[in-house]
């Protein structure tokens, strides 16, 4: 019995030792081990000695909205962007090259997710030196006049543009939030007509602008000074 197990032990630590000497000259890297020769990997290592790191694995990436990581980064879907393709790119397109939400117009913001003409919708009480006082207007959100452009947020009515009765004024929010009102023609009450724009875009001051706006009447032009008040 004695002679088994002495024979048992020797055997036991030749194998021991077999294993060792295979594992003699293999190098594993990472923090890798040397089993039988082979070099056994931690997770997100591979390779004969462990050498080629997936970082998606050890820098525990993870995407969301259908993105796939990439040596260790988020490709994202279309107008998805972010670490983790977290953020949407709401009113806008995406690009990569930039790095940025690209806005459709009137709109604003990392992910283009604000409306910037809800600043400007009120109603309003103009004081003017071409309307007189207290006249009554109200900016609100209008559609697009150009169909393909209907994903457009920047249009904007405005009544009483200049002169009493003018329900068909327009004006254009632009990219800094600022009211502009491009060369257009007007009408008062009365059916007379108007050619008006403005001389320089508006930025609103709290709740208040104010607005120059040439008007021409029969080849006649004048400066109309508008206070708007909500």
């Amino acid at each position: 019995m004695k002679r088994f197990l002495f024979l048992f032990t020797a055997l036991a630590f030749v194998v021991a030792l077999a294993s060792c000497n295979k594992c003699k000259n293999v190098e594993c890297s990472n923090d890798g081990t040397c089993e039988d020769g082979t070099c056994v990997c931690l997770a997100g290592f591979s390779g004969d000695s462990c050498q080629i790191e997936d970082k998606c694995i050890t820098d525990d990436v993870n995407c969301l909205n259908g993105g796939v990581c990439d040596d260790g980064k988020c490709d994202c879907e279309k107008d998805y962007f972010g670490p983790s393709c977290e953020t949407f790119c709401e009113e806008g397109t995406y690009k990569k090259t930039s790095g940025e939400c690209v806005c459709y117009p009137g709109f604003t913001g990392e992910s283009c997710g604000t409306e910037m003409r809800l600043d400007w919708i009120a109603s309003y009480s103009v004081a003017s030196d071409c309307n007189g006082q207290n006249v009554p207007s109200t900016i609100s959100a209008m559609v697009h006049p150009d169909p393909d452009s209907s994903f457009a947020a920047n249009y904007v009515s405005v009544t009483n543009l200049t002169t009493a009765g003018d329900t068909k004024g327009f004006g254009i929010i632009n990219d800094d939030n600022q009211l502009e009102i491009p060369k257009q023609n007007v009408k008062d009450a009365n059916g007379t007509k108007f050619s008006v724009e403005s001389t320089a875009p508006a930025s609103l001051n709290g709740e208040n602008f104010t607005i120059t706006i040439k008007r021409v009447f029969d080849s006649n032009a004048i400066l109309c000074v508008l206070n708007f008040n909500r």
